[in-house]
């Protein structure tokens, strides 16, 4: 493939280089979960490896891994002389891919602690580059999945969802990244800012919005193009471009919730039986979602606070907190503007971003 047009993820690219038979070298990661994960990773023809290094948390409560990561040796620079504004970026780099796509694969949250340089040899001397992430740690009813040891492993599964992810069309692979990044930072904000949890989980559906399909009824210009209902000549350039963008986002909240309606076929069969009166039931979906949207909207351009559901113990299995409307201070919460937990709303977005993969995938 041309790599001046090649868009897919940096890790893609690099295990391609590496088949080309040239020296290669390692990188090597010291990562942290809250939850131990055992197995050996092992991809590729030792392309990328990961193992757990402690059987026990540390003061903080996190397992420790390595993951190494193998380099063509005599490559050229990692980046494109001749990149487009159109090209593939993702600012953390492959380790950080890796780490998005495994954070979406194990449903936890994985930590950079550290990267070393070199082995030490009597030529080279390995060297430690330390990471301070911000962690504050969570009781399981934050989230009783996240926040709990359940079935992961990294000998099983892992490896078919990462080869799944290479078969993705090159079209699609930045707003992949981006919602598997977005996802990933979601779950990092539990006990620091719930705020920021729905935020980046909303984010994350709207980095592939641009692939839903409306329907019919949705577009109340019948499918018009602009060029159809403003009369353009009376505008200034600058006038025109900027109607235009705002013509091509009102519909960003209907593909937020058309994307999750499409993709969450499935989610809801069984139930909560134990809490029946704070379970979010299909027929609910839409009127949660548009709650959802609505907040996140009026907390980033008004700075207005989010009507959250209250964490509580024995509450882990509830979709939200019991109370409807509430009053706090001089304010009136209505019920319609009550927000789920961000436990369910994590498991919602993350059920539609493994369909969508899979919907994707050739």
């Amino acid at each position: 493939m041309d790599s001046i047009k090649d868009n897919r993820m940096a890790w893609i690219r690099n295990i391609d280089s590496l088949q080309k038979g040239s020296q290669t070298y390692f990188t090597e990661y010291e990562i942290a979960t809250e939850t131990y994960i055992p197995g050996l990773f092992i991809y590729r023809n030792d392309a990328i490896l990961c193992s757990s290094s402690t059987f026990d948390k540390d003061q903080r409560g996190l397992f420790k891994y390595t993951l190494k990561i193998k380099l063509p040796a005599l490559e050229e620079p990692y980046y494109n002389r001749q990149a487009s504004v159109k090209g593939y970026y993702f600012k953390e780099g492959i380790p950080g891919e890796i780490l998005a796509l495994f954070s979406l694969y194990f449903q936890c949250r994985f930590y950079m602690l550290a990267a070393f340089s070199n082995d030490l040899t009597p030529h080279s001397i390995k060297m430690k580059l330390e990471y301070d992430p911000l962690y504050r740690s969570c009781k399981p009813y934050f989230d009783p999945v996240v926040f709990s040891n359940g079935k992961r492993t990294f000998s099983s599964g892992l490896a078919d969802f990462l080869n799944r992810i290479i078969t993705i069309p090159m079209a699609y692979h930045q707003q992949i990244i981006l919602a598997c990044y977005h996802y990933a930072r979601a779950l990092k904000e539990f006990g620091v800012d719930e705020e920021m949890v729905f935020i980046r989980l909303v984010s994350a559906v709207e980095a592939l919005s641009e692939w839903v399909v409306l329907k019919k009824n949705d577009d109340l210009f019948n499918e018009l193009e602009f060029d159809d209902i403003v009369k353009t000549e009376l505008l200034a350039k600058k006038q025109l471009q900027e109607l235009k963008k705002l013509f091509d986002v009102r519909k960003s909240k209907l593909k937020f919730k058309r994307f999750i309606e499409q993709y969450s076929k499935g989610f809801f069969k069984g139930g909560n039986f134990e809490a029946p009166h704070t379970r979010i039931k299909k027929a609910d979906l839409l009127d949660t979602l548009s709650a959802i949207y609505d907040s996140r909207s009026e907390y980033l351009h008004g700075g207005e606070a989010m009507y959250l559901s209250q964490p509580m113990r024995g509450g882990h299995k509830w979709d939200t907190d019991p109370s409807l409307g509430m009053i706090i201070d001089n304010r009136k919460f209505p019920r319609r503007k009550k927000l789920p937990y961000g436990s369910y709303f994590q498991r919602l977005v993350r059920y539609c971003l493994m369909e969508f993969i899979k919907d994707i995938a050739s």
